[in-house]
């Protein structure tokens, strides 16, 4: 296993040799300061693509920075085979990884329709009990003007976008806003769901002595709390893919 950590604190001791600083190194090889702060506190490596130009700069190279410190002639064919095997280690348990979201994603879906459609067949449930417009508009309205007041709707929309667009055309600075504003948008569907509930409920009690028109109107309310958790859960996918792809290009 690559040790992170001493990767970073040779990039961090050979930058200050050379007298850079972070952000100077970043806009060099066109990454964000964040980026370099995170290589340098072991908290993540370098791209592939990267390496060459950040051992360019460094003058050291990349089997040097695998290995965390400079190599004498000696040291440098054996650190080589390793380093080499622990890149291609890194390389495929990224492409199982790969490889096991998209397997975890199609057996939950089969799994979610198996049980929708076991509520049509078998249940006592119809599936129009779960659809109520008004109430879905209502948890979509307030939540898109609370993203507007707080000047996040843009990158919440760019987010969505990148989420399942072009990545590469966007920096890593671009991503964490969009990151952030996506979720300020979990917050504010969630939020948005749980004051249509309320409203909802109040207005209900008006109907407390008649059975049959108090029964239909909590149930709508109790829908808004259904669809911001729906649409919450949706978001939070878009939030684990803009993640993944800040990593990646961090």
């Amino acid at each position: 296993m690559l040790d992170q950590k001493k990767i970073g604190e040779f990039v961090s001791s050979i930058r200050k040799e050379k007298g850079y600083t972070q952000k100077q190194l970043a806009d060099s090889i066109g990454v964000s300061d964040k980026a370099i702060s995170r290589w340098e506190t072991g908290r993540g490596l370098p791209d592939t693509s990267i390496m060459p130009e950040l051992c360019r700069i460094l003058e050291i190279n990349i089997n040097e920075l695998l290995s965390g410190e400079h190599l004498s002639a000696e040291d440098y064919d054996g650190k080589a085979e390793k380093n080499m095997v622990e890149l291609m280690k890194n390389n495929e348990n990224y492409r199982k990884n790969e490889k096991l979201s998209s397997i975890g994603m199609i057996i939950g879906i089969i799994i979610l329709i198996t049980f929708v459609m076991a509520i049509i067949l078998f249940g006592r449930g119809q599936i129009g009990w779960f659809l109520d417009i008004p109430s879905l508009l209502a948890v979509i309205g307030i939540k898109y003007i609370i993203l507007g007041i707080s000047k996040q709707f843009g990158y919440y929309l760019n987010g969505i976008k990148l989420a399942f667009g072009k990545q590469l055309q966007a920096d890593s600075e671009e991503l964490e806003k969009s990151e952030y504003a996506i979720t300020y948008g979990i917050k504010a569907t969630l939020y948005s769901g749980a004051l249509s509930s309320i409203i909802g409920i109040v207005l209900s009690i008006g109907t407390i002595g008649n059975l049959e028109k108090l029964g239909p109107k909590l149930a709508v309310a109790i829908l808004t709390v259904f669809y911001a958790i729906a649409i919450s859960m949706v978001l939070h996918m878009f939030k684990g893919r803009l993640h993944h792809i800040h990593k990646d290009i961090a």
